[in-house]
């Protein structure tokens, strides 16, 4: 019986654990993963490299990140640089030398404008000449005059692996004399270390110039490459910034081929183009013989320099007489001329009674369609304008006056007397404002009829209005000499229409002033 009870508690007993390893056993492996996880530094570093990238990006904007790493990168540039002091340089190279070469370009424009200067006053036939070619190809007098004043041609250049002094590339100008160029190449550089081993130079000291004779060698030194020029004769000092700029390309566009060169140069004949430019030269041109034609075309740009500066001040001269003469005329007010490409233009305020600007040009001699003219009305307080303007609104009360008059009458009524007076007034100052001015106007009396009767009646009855009214009128005092009667009947109706209201506006005498002060 107890076998039975212990055998069956121990079935019991597998029973739990198959049944616990059912319910939990995926959670009991979990755990016990994560457990030699954390028990293994290895794996550690295994599953942080795998954010570390991201999280680094994700934090690249903070602050305390940037603090945290500053210390750390700036203690494995100096660790770097005081390993390999050339590593730092190479990278550098391609803005240092850029900014040299900017600093030794502006160096030697500085020497060219001084040697402008110098040479300003030089008027011979070869100077002219230099300066047409300048002005013609955008280049300045002093470099145009070193370009044909140095005579030079390099016969052959040479592109050398610095770091082990084999030559990469060789080419040479038409008709040179060219000896073993890779004999050339190695003896530059066993030159180059012969003077540093023999006066203690630095290994940092370069050379840059090797005079023989006639010929000389400019070098110049980059990172991994050397550039050296043959030269015949005296060249200026910007074929250096050539030679420059042709090593510096070949840097940039061979860096990898350069650092990895293992012996086979071929790769760098696609090089060719950039030392085929530094294959320049000036040669000594050819005396040319006297001949007139030469000086007849510097006589021919003087003379056209005479003529297009007579026409030039005698053009100047006639608008600063017109735009003095315009400035003194009353109501004009000139506030700005100018003359830009053969136009004129002016610009101020005139008065609606001043002289017309353009009808002054006439006697300028400037072409009319030649000047633009900007006007802003505005009323001048000149006297003789004040007279005009008063004188004008005396003539529209005048002509805004009429007289009116009952059906078929033609005689003055008591109720006009007084309107006749006031319109004598106005009349005589008129005319006295008009002598005052010197001009003589007369008045026209005008009668008119409504339709009501034959036309015959009508002119008799217009005719009779306008001379009863110039009789009143002459009473007061007005010169009949100056009053003009005339009848115009019923053809020169006033008010259009056939109403009562209308026919009474049109049995009326008006006036109009003829003549102008």
């Amino acid at each position: 019986m107890p076998d039975d009870i212990q055998g069956n508690g121990h079935a019991s007993s597998n029973a739990f654990a198959e049944l616990r390893t059912l319910l939990v056993g995926p959670e009991r492996e979990q755990l016990a993963d994560i457990l030699r996880r954390l028990d293994d530094p290895a794996r550690w570093l295994q599953d942080l490299s795998r954010v570390l990238p991201e999280a680094i990006r994700l934090r690249r904007d903070d602050h305390k990140l940037r603090v945290a790493l500053h210390p750390i990168i700036e203690e494995s540039i100096r660790i770097s640089v005081e390993r390999d002091p050339r590593m730092l340089a190479n990278a550098l190279h391609p803005v240092i030398g850029a900014a040299v070469r900017k600093a030794v370009a502006s160096a030697l424009q500085s020497m060219l404008l001084s040697l402008n200067q110098i040479m300003e006053q030089s008027v011979s036939l070869r100077s002219i000449r230099w300066r047409l070619e300048a002005w013609r190809t955008g280049k300045s007098f002093g470099e145009i005059l070193l370009l044909r004043s140095l005579l030079y041609r390099v016969e052959q250049v040479f592109l050398i692996h610095r770091k082990t002094g084999l030559l990469l590339l060789h080419r040479e100008a038409a008709a040179a004399v060219v000896k073993d160029v890779d004999l050339v190449s190695g003896m530059l550089t066993a030159i180059q270390d012969f003077v540093r081993d023999s006066f203690g130079a630095p290994e940092s000291a370069e050379l840059e110039t090797v005079q023989v004779g006639e010929f000389s060698i400019w070098i110049q030194h980059g990172p991994q490459a050397i550039l050296a020029g043959v030269i015949r004769g005296v060249a200026p000092t910007r074929l250096q910034a050539v030679f420059q700029d042709a090593l510096w390309h070949i840097g940039m566009e061979h860096a990898a081929d350069l650092e990895e060169f293992n012996g086979d140069a071929s790769v760098f004949a696609a090089c060719a183009p950039d030392l085929d430019k530094c294959l320049l030269g000036q040669a000594q041109q050819a005396p040319q013989p006297s001949s007139a034609l030469l000086w007849l075309i510097p006589a021919v740009v003087v003379l056209a320099l005479g003529v297009w500066l007579f026409f030039s001040i005698r053009d100047q001269r006639r608008w600063d007489t017109y735009v003095h003469d315009l400035s003194r005329q009353p109501g004009l007010v000139v506030t700005s001329a100018a003359r830009r490409g053969g136009r004129y233009f002016i610009a101020g305020l005139r008065d609606p009674l001043a002289p017309d600007a353009a009808a002054l040009l006439a006697a300028s001699g400037i072409p009319a369609d030649h000047v633009s003219f900007q006007w802003e009305p505005y009323r001048s307080s000149q006297p003789q304008f004040a007279a005009v303007r008063e004188w004008e609104a005396l003539r529209d009360t005048i002509q805004h006056s009429a007289l009116y008059f009952a059906t078929d009458l033609s005689r003055i009524t008591p109720e006009q007397l007084n309107a006749i007076g006031n319109l004598a007034s106005e009349m005589r100052e008129l005319f006295r404002r008009s002598d005052a001015m010197t001009k003589t106007v007369g008045i026209e009396v005008i009668g008119h009829t409504d339709d009501s009767g034959t036309e015959q009646r009508n002119a008799t009855l217009a005719a009779e209005r306008a001379a009863h009214v110039i009789t009143a009128l002459a009473s007061e005092g007005v010169p009949t000499a100056r009053l003009i009667g005339r009848g115009a009947g019923s053809g020169e109706v006033l008010r259009p229409g056939s109403d009562d209201a209308d026919r009474a506006v049109n049995r009326a005498v008006t006036f109009r002033v003829a003549g102008a002060p």
